[in-house]
């Protein structure tokens, strides 16, 4: 049994300041983080500088603070404590998502977000950590080498129940950031190898019953322009044409700090959120875009190291499920900006501009901290 009495024998103030707290921290990750948030809010400000979008820098900031404390309460909250709610905070995610699919504002043909005053938020981004953590409590105590009928059931369940809701809304884009979830549940679990091919089955089966049944027409639209991008440039194919503009002019180094005309003219659109990245090529080149994805990448391979090392069975899934989410972010907000995957609405992590988002960022990143700290907890 696990000793909470380390955890809570000092104050959370001495114990954030305390050299021995900071030794048991995993800085490499940490500070990568907070690099990767800093150069998100130049981007943002720079993206947003001149027009009407130039409070948004101001609120990013304020999102990024309330991140950096969001990270630190669940750095040091005992994650074994959050699997004992993941239940509860995984239906309490569904509610929510039930409230938008009856009562939610429509906003770009989507039903994502909940208004309480002048503050918005959106449940999805949540729900995404109420789910990696009912996934890590379910596995915690599964020993079986392969995973059981019964135990991919249940994962089915647990990541198809919200997906399908986030689909209805529809908002594809975000329902699709799940998928790496199950497949870092089934990779971690095991699986035996007829069930590869009974789920590659179910997959192409699905294929056409989701392309005619559930897809819209413009999300349609965004794939026969990812099939051939120069068949419509100047209306469904133009977010990407002006993408790769922006990345190409960059050249080497970049045409500098708000210096970027694709940006600053706002031939980009989205340029403060989904297409941030086509900013950072513009205006810092292939040398800015090889930091980042070099930041990003040194922070996958320290969060994958955590998971590897993890005391239990359920930190290694709680981290390796939340680095997923990192990973697949990254591939497809990246990819569509240079025009490799679809267009869709999927943000680059702790950069892009949104509130929502990036607090889920930074808690995931303080519950991979919590799972690498945990290893220094006594253990009865």
């Amino acid at each position: 049994m696990i000793d909470y009495r380390e955890a809570s024998s000092t104050g959370p103030i001495s114990r954030l300041v305390s050299s021995r707290t900071l030794s048991r921290l995993d800085l490499n990750l940490l500070g990568t983080a907070l690099v990767i948030a800093a150069i998100g809010c130049v981007l943002v400000y720079s993206a947003t500088a001149e027009g009407r979008d130039a409070q948004l820098f101001g609120r990013q900031l304020v999102w990024m603070a309330v991140g950096i404390v969001a990270m630190l309460i669940f750095t040091f909250i005992d994650y074994r404590l959050l699997l004992d709610i993941a239940l509860p905070l995984w239906i309490v995610g569904l509610l929510l998502l039930g409230w938008l699919l009856v009562w939610g504002q429509e906003t770009a043909k989507v039903k994502s977000w909940i208004h309480v005053g002048g503050f918005q938020f959106q449940p999805s981004e949540f729900v995404k950590i109420f789910t990696v953590l009912l996934v890590a409590k379910h596995f915690e105590n599964n020993k079986e080498p392969y995973l059981t009928l019964r135990s991919l059931l249940m994962l089915s369940g647990i990541v198809g129940f919200p997906v399908a809701m986030i689909v209805v809304q529809p908002d594809f884009g975000t329902a699709a950031t799940f998928v790496p979830v199950a497949f870092a549940a089934v990779f971690l679990g095991g699986i035996r190898p007829r069930f590869w091919i009974i789920a590659i089955i179910i997959a192409l089966l699905a294929a056409p019953v989701i392309w005619f049944g559930f897809l819209q027409p413009y999300q349609k639209e965004r794939v026969m322009n990812f099939v051939d991008p120069e068949r419509d440039p100047l209306d469904s194919g133009y977010q990407v044409r002006q993408s790769k503009i922006a990345i190409g002019s960059g050249g080497i180094t970049g045409k500098g700090f708000r210096e970027g005309t694709q940006a600053k003219l706002e031939y980009l659109p989205a340029r403060h959120t989904d297409f941030i990245f086509a900013v950072l090529g513009e205006e810092w080149g292939f040398v800015g875009v090889l930091v980042m994805l070099t930041l990003y990448l040194f922070f996958i391979t320290s969060a994958l190291r955590i998971a590897k090392a993890a005391r239990d069975r359920a930190g290694t899934f709680l981290a390796a499920c939340l680095t997923s989410f990192f990973i697949f972010h990254i591939l497809i907000n990246v990819g569509m900006q240079v025009g490799l995957l679809p267009t869709t609405g999927i943000p680059l992590p702790l950069v892009s501009y949104g509130g929502s988002s990036m607090l889920m960022f930074f808690i995931a990143t303080g519950l991979i901290l919590n799972v690498d700290y945990r290893k220094f907890v006594n253990v009865d």
